[in-house]
């Protein structure tokens, strides 16, 4: 039986997915509550984009936010992943890592070698997030040997969260793959408000898909030099100094439509 306090956190947790406005806010107000209910060291997010029959992670949501480094040198050694089969999943999957391969193969691959030895990472749980047999991204939760194994009981509530999980994040990344504010407003009656140009908001779109800076210099076909003006010019006028006080910004907007 699930004792009283735990039922409560994972009401919360739900309460904060379910808060969440767009795919930034998962790490913002999700991860850090589930990392009450499972706790964990480090968590994260990474969605899923398919290009030409592949899936690759990208667009890394960590808590810490420090963590964030572990998760770019995977995306950059994810070939050598032996459990990279949770990327092409069709549907919801939840395993332990030690379940599957043997501490000593584990602990000496090239995966952990160049991303998470520094952090000390002993044991992962997975989740894959898919929707109506679509993969929407992986969910990971790591912990270190002194934090003890993952309990079946901890897999039982991350499933049961799961299922919430699938359907939300899939209606946020179907939110910030049209062109409008993370709630779904019109981008040009931002650019109009705040004087941006038609360069702008074409930035300014990009952002609402979550695109790095590398993805965004090819799509305007700058150098990053440039790019920087123009991140620069636009965080002026919309009287922000980052990002993530764009998307903000964005969500206000909408929430106030």
């Amino acid at each position: 039986m699930v004792e009283k306090n735990v039922f409560l956190i994972f009401n919360q947790v739900l309460s904060e997915l379910y808060r969440c406005r767009n795919y930034a806010c998962l790490g913002q107000y999700f991860l850090p509550m589930l990392k009450l209910l499972i706790p964990a060291p480090y968590a994260s997010i990474l969605r899923s984009e398919e290009r030409e029959g592949h899936i690759f992670l990208l667009d890394p949501l960590c808590v810490p936010a420090e963590f964030t480094e572990a998760e770019r040198n995977y995306m950059r050694y994810a070939d050598a992943d032996q459990t990279g089969w949770l990327g092409r999943c069709r549907e919801a999957t939840i395993f332990r890592e030690s379940d599957l391969v043997a501490d000593q193969e584990r602990l000496h691959s090239t995966i952990y070698q160049k991303c998470y030895q520094p952090y000390g990472i002993y044991d992962t749980l997975f989740y894959a997030v898919v929707h109506n047999g679509r993969h929407l991204g992986v969910l990971s939760l790591f912990r270190c040997r002194q934090d003890g194994p993952f309990t079946e009981e901890e897999l039982f509530l991350l499933k049961a969260i799961g299922s919430h999980l699938n359907q939300h994040m899939a209606t946020l990344l179907d939110k910030s793959s049209r062109p409008g504010v993370p709630g779904g407003g019109d981008l040009s009656a931002v650019a109009a408000k705040y004087g941006l140009t038609a360069r702008e908001t074409e930035l300014l779109e990009l952002l609402t898909r979550f695109r790095n800076n590398h993805e965004i210099a090819e799509a305007l076909q700058v150098r990053g030099s440039t790019l920087q003006k123009h991140f620069q010019n636009m965080f002026r006028k919309l009287g922000v100094t980052s990002r993530w006080e764009v998307m903000r910004l964005l969500l206000e907007l909408d929430m106030r439509s």
